[in-house]
């Protein structure tokens, strides 16, 4: 698996950490002290990058928690097919089938770009073997 240990403790808003398997992005967080002898307790407020469903963690924190590696590439868009599209890494030159976006946002500006006879340029995410287009941009040739 692509992610690395940290501290429950380290974790701030923004950054992205592995529930119940699924990557997710930290909306929230609290801390809290519980009783004299007690530990301190992390409650965050987290949505999936996948599934795009909210959930609320509660930890020490002192816990041990997994980090997804992501690995953030910009590709050029060659075609766009049914659920998929085709696009040409710009460090690589490797061509890939990916996913279209699932945000509706994107995945319109992508559409108008395209079908406008112009190049589109996407920022994709690679987390844990799984594509994620998180920008759309046209491009400038």
């Amino acid at each position: 698996m692509s992610t690395r240990p940290t501290d429950a403790n380290s974790i701030k808003r923004g950054s992205y950490i592995l529930v119940d398997e699924e990557p997710c992005q930290v909306l929230d967080l609290s801390h809290s002290k519980t009783g004299k002898h007690g530990h301190a307790k992390i409650r965050m407020e987290v949505i999936g990058l996948f599934d795009k469903k909210k959930r609320s963690p509660v930890m020490p924190s002192t816990a041990k928690v997994q980090v997804p590696l992501i690995d953030k590439r910009n590709a050029q868009v060659i075609s766009l097919e049914g659920e998929e599209m085709s696009v040409m890494d710009s460090e690589s030159y490797e061509t890939l089938s990916i996913p279209k976006p699932a945000n509706e946002e994107y995945l319109k500006k992508l559409e108008e770009i395209v079908n406008g006879g112009k190049t589109a340029e996407v920022e994709y995410w690679i987390v844990m073997n799984r594509f994620i287009v998180n920008r759309v941009k046209e491009m400038d040739i």
